[in-house]
């Protein structure tokens, strides 16, 4: 029976910031104090040259190394919040990294959190559609160039980090859900970015760096409020239980976030994918890396019925239920 997702792999930086090293280093953080909140011993920072085009590369070879030259792509997605430039499209740049035909189909999606499941249904849409035969999905970020480390706590949870997943046409239909509370789109930003680095701007002035801000106390309320109602209407749009799903692989935000929905969702521990320590949050990768390590440790099988939702960035979300 052919899956919807056919491969997935990743790629994160081989540099890695040990928090319990920075805890000695910023005893002002009270780091130690944060990691069974946060859930995140090593974070994996890109070299200070290192694009995103290029993780994105790396992960995508990593996903084609074994697709012969007939079973390539015909599509592909690129998913990030962090472009090399705001223009062109990190797609269009990557098809010519890797060499794919000038047939392809290329474009980029802008979502962070929630981005993994929308770019899922947008190549299951274009698969049900005939338009593509095969799509390759490339979700990647490279947040340790936007975050200030001397003076940023969010410094504590993100890493940088690329996936891609190979998308077909599957035998049994999955079922999506989405949503948006965009009055709550300055919870999660980053200034200096864009346009607005001149907009309205003394052309003389200094271009100041990039400033991701996170309200993460807001962020918390809304997810603890928004997302476990988001997920029973899922399970019920696929005309199923909660009880019927094997496995949840929800986006690796943080450890207290993970814990607190599956407590309100009733989620038994063995089914609940909590796995931040060694990886940290990778924004839209992190639910396929989290998917690709649960299957490389044998939790996650074949022919699973399986949860995946995402949630952040705009304020959005996004949900999946598919067997895999």
């Amino acid at each position: 029976m052919k899956p919807l997702i056919n491969t997935i792999d990743y790629y994160i930086p081989d540099e890695t910031v040990d928090c319990f090293e920075l805890d000695e280093r910023k005893p002002e953080w009270h780091v130690r104090n944060s990691l069974p909140k946060t859930g995140v011993r090593f974070l994996h920072h890109s070299d200070k040259d290192e694009t995103t085009l290029q993780m994105a590369r790396k992960a995508a070879e990593k996903a084609l190394k074994n697709i012969s030259n007939s079973a390539l792509p015909d599509t592909l997605i690129v998913c990030t919040q962090t472009p090399d430039n705001l223009l062109p499209h990190v797609s269009a740049c990557l098809q010519h990294e890797l060499g794919l035909p000038s047939s392809t189909k290329c474009f980029d999606i802008s979502l962070g959190c929630s981005g993994f499941c929308y770019g899922l249904s947008t190549a299951y849409a274009y698969l049900a559609a005939e338009i593509s035969q095969r799509v390759l999905f490339v979700t990647v970020d490279n947040y340790s160039k936007i975050i200030n480390p001397d003076t940023n706590k969010a410094f504590l949870l993100f890493s940088d980090g690329a996936c891609a997943t190979i998308i077909d046409k599957p035998e049994i239909l999955p079922v999506f859900q989405f949503g948006t509370d965009g009055s709550r789109c300055k919870s999660i930003i980053c200034e200096n970015t864009g346009i607005s680095v001149t907009t309205g701007k003394d052309p003389e002035a200094p271009i100041l760096p990039p400033d991701f801000q996170m309200d993460g106390y807001k962020v918390l309320q809304f997810t603890i409020k928004t997302i476990p109602p988001e997920i029973i209407k899922l399970a019920k749009s696929a005309k199923i239980s909660l009880d019927d799903i094997d496995l949840f692989i929800f986006h690796q935000a943080s450890r207290k976030v993970l814990e607190e929905i599956g407590k309100k969702l009733s989620i038994p521990e063995e089914k609940l994918i909590i796995d931040l320590e060694e990886v940290g949050n990778t924004t839209s990768s992190s639910i396929p890396i989290a998917m690709k390590r649960a299957e490389d440790r044998g939790i996650l099988k074949r022919g699973d019925k399986i949860l995946l939702f995402g949630f952040g960035i705009g304020l959005s979300w996004s949900g999946a239920i598919i067997e895999y």
